[in-house]
Order: C-alpha cells, then structure tokens, then sequence
C-alpha cells in the first residue's frame, strides 16, 4: 500500500487546537450589515414614509362655460355658412344664410346670427345642407364668461368624488404635450358641482352627446374646474412639472386626464386599509 507524501506529512503535524475559528469574511459582514441597514430602513420607511392618495378622472381643455350648439331656427336650404372653424365669431354676428321655402312658390333668405361670443370650434352643415327646424349649425366654444380663461373640466365619478374639494392640486396629463416629453400641467380645484352632472348637461359643455359619453364612462358625475397654475417663465404661460413644458401655447378643445390630489398615507394604514 502506497501513501502519498502529503497525507503522511499531514499525520506527523500536531492538531492546532489553539488557532481561531474564521467563521466568515470580513466581505460577508460588510454584506451582511448593508442587508440589516436596509432592511431597518425599509422598516423605519414603512411606518413613516408618505404616500400620495389621487383620484382619477378624464376632461378637456376649455372655457368656463364651456361650448354651445348653435341652432338653426328655420328649416329650408344652407345657401351660405358665413364663418369658419377656428373663426372668432360675437353676439349677434351673421353666421348662416338659409333658403326657406314659404309654400305657394314664395323663397324668401333668413339670416341666422350668433346669440354669444366665442371662437367656431365645429360645423355641422355646409352649403346646400338642407335643414331642419332646431338641426345643430356650429359647435361654438363661448368666450363671453365674465371671469373668461383657459380652464379644465373634469369629470369625477361620484363614488370616488369624497374628498375633492377646492384648493386641491390636480396634476393633468395634455393628450396634445405627452407627458413623457412635457411633463404634466400643474392646476388646482377651483369648484365642484353641488350635484352630479347627467348626460345631457355634459354634452352642453363639452359640445355633443358623443363626447359626452366619453368623459362620463355611463355614470354620473361631479363636474371639477380646475384652475391652471400661471408661469410666466413658460412658452404656454403655465406650470408644468418639467422646467419649460411644451414650447408651444396651450389650445383648447383637447383631452385631458386628471389626478386629483387627496392627501396622503403611510404604508402601514393602506395596509390596514385606513
């Protein structure tokens, strides 16, 4: 039987009973404590640290009193549309000329006039449209409010509405300056309607039906205004959570997505559902 050198020179050593124990590396401590002083901060973090409570709610751009469905009070035949989208338009303005037929042969033109002030945002007829009585013309964003300004109108669900009140910051994501590039525009609430607003009366705000629905999702709803934060400093003259926002005024008419802020909680009460 052979026996490597090694093992008999290991068997002529004495057992060293006096030498220390490495139980572990001055690395693993340096690991170990760093996981501890996480771990006490996550702790510390979650008894302590705050986090924001938001609603959400979808709106758009626009003045205070909104946007309104210009009529026709006759029934006969577009023989002219005298204004155009985008045009600035007041009270009392020629804004259609319409054919009407008496009967027995007689044609006669009557002239349709603006009943506000404000700026052409749609058409809903063109020349040689045949009309009837009460049949939409223009969509016409009103300008004629006495406190007039760039506002946007949210609409809060009312089950989720508990809480909004005036002064609270709104942070709006603008569909026209995504979010990602601009950053958010900064607002606050300026009031909430007493009642929930129903189909119909939205849609005499935000100009239809349609659009309607589609801020208010089927339900009822608390109409926010919101005030935008000024900013001279802005190429739009507003706030926004990036330094300069988008490098161009803002227009109305756009859609909008709110977070409404409530107040704030720690980990802890969300955990207990406080």
């Amino acid at each position: 039987m052979k026996f490597r050198f090694k093992a008999l020179q290991r068997m002529r050593e004495p057992d060293e009973l006096d030498s220390p124990t490495l139980l572990a590396s001055p690395r693993g401590w340096i690991a170990t404590f760093v996981v501890l002083i996480i771990v006490a901060a996550a702790g510390v973090w979650f008894f302590v640290g705050r986090l924001p409570v938001t609603v959400s709610a979808s709106g758009v751009l626009t003045r205070p009193a909104g946007t309104a469905r210009l009529q026709s009070p006759y029934g006969g035949t577009v023989r002219s549309m005298l204004v155009r989208p985008d045009d600035a338009v007041r009270r009392g303005q020629e804004v259609a000329v319409i054919t009407v037929d008496g009967g027995t042969g007689r044609v006669s033109e009557r002239v349709v006039r603006s009943p506000f002030t404000g700026r052409v945002v749609a058409f809903n007829a063109v020349d040689g449209h045949v009309v009837a009585p009460g049949e939409e013309l223009l969509l016409i964003e009103r300008t004629d409010a006495p406190d007039d300004r760039l506002v946007a109108m949210l609409f809060v669900p009312v089950d989720r509405a508990m809480g909004v009140v005036p002064g609270r910051p709104v942070d709006l994501s603008v569909s026209s300056a995504p979010p990602g590039a601009f950053g958010l525009l900064r607002g606050r609430v300026h009031s909430v309607s007493a009642y929930p607003v129903m189909l119909e009366q939205a849609a005499d705000l935000v100009g239809g039906v349609e659009a309607a629905r589609g801020y208010l999702k089927g339900a009822p709803a608390r109409l926010v205004i919101v005030d935008l934060e000024r900013d001279p400093s802005t190429p739009s003259g507003y706030a926004w959570s990036t330094k300069d926002g988008p490098p161009v005024p803002l227009q109305s008419q756009v859609s909008v997505a709110g977070a409404i802020v409530l107040g704030s909680q720690t980990m802890f009460d969300l955990l207990l559902g406080r």
